[in-house]
């Protein structure tokens, strides 16, 4: 992606519009000297776009899933080229991984945010380690421990 600094954008903002306008991506990143974080900037034709594009993506997804022969057939046999880590979980926690990663994706359509996506992705990942480790599975399987009685109070 073509950078530019958020200075570039303030002192000449006809020639970082052209710079946009002519990137292979159409968006433009905005450094930011001593932020942490860059923006990027897009045109609204094209955030338009790309918000219409995963909508169909989830779309096409839940169709899948609603579907017990091609999820099992085509979404399942394909996860763990996206996912390698899913071939730790057992076949029904794959259905399971999936299932919540659609509905959360649907979700985080609906209110313009997929922050959630990710956080699923993750903590499903973490089931995956656990599985591939025999000992902590072993561990995290066995006996619940006792109470250990109450815990004191936290000095100041």
């Amino acid at each position: 992606m073509q950078e530019v600094t958020f200075t570039e954008l303030i002192q000449r903002p006809v020639d970082t519009v052209a710079k946009l306008k002519q990137s292979p991506r159409q968006a433009l990143r905005l450094h930011r000297r001593g932020v942490e974080e860059d923006l990027v900037l897009v045109g609204a034709t094209r955030a338009a776009q790309e918000e219409q594009i995963v909508g169909v993506a989830v779309r096409l997804l839940r169709a899948v899933m609603n579907d017990p022969a091609t999820r099992s057939h085509y979404l399942l046999d394909l996860l763990p080229a996206v996912f390698a880590w899913v071939r730790f979980l057992p076949g029904s926690d794959r259905i399971a991984f999936t299932q919540e990663l659609v509905d959360v994706m649907e979700a985080g359509v609906e209110i313009d945010n997929y922050a959630a996506v990710l956080a699923v992705i993750e903590q499903w990942r973490h089931s995956a380690e656990v599985y591939a480790d025999p000992e902590l599975l072993q561990s995290l399987r066995g006996a619940a421990l006792t109470d250990a009685g109450p815990v004191p109070a936290p000095m100041a």
